[in-house]
This record gives C-alpha cells, sequence and structure tokens, in this order.
C-alpha cells in the first residue's frame, strides 16, 4: 500500500479540522489552559 500526497493533505486537513472544533468548543478551558501554561513557564525561568 503506497500514501500518496493527497492522503497525507487529507489527514493534515483533518487533523487541523479537529484541533479547530475542539478550540472553537471549548474555548474558556483552552484560554484557561494557555494562560496556565505561559505562567509556570515565565516562572519555571525565573526560578
Amino acid at each position: 500500500m503506497k500514501i500518496n500526497n493527497r492522503d497525507l493533505k487529507i489527514f493534515v486537513l483533518g487533523m487541523v479540522a479537529l484541533f479547530t472544533i475542539q478550540t472553537v468548543y471549548d474555548w474558556k478551558q483552552v484560554k484557561q489552559d494557555i494562560t496556565r501554561g505561559w505562567n509556570d513557564g515565565y516562572n519555571a525561568d525565573i526560578k
């Protein structure tokens, strides 16, 4: 079985679509996680 360029494009497009739908559907949690990750990373660099 050979993987075509078209197959890879469809796979990547599907992953981007899932990420976008999940982000829009649960925006409050995504925003909270991004903020927590930013603050944890910033504080870890200072120590």
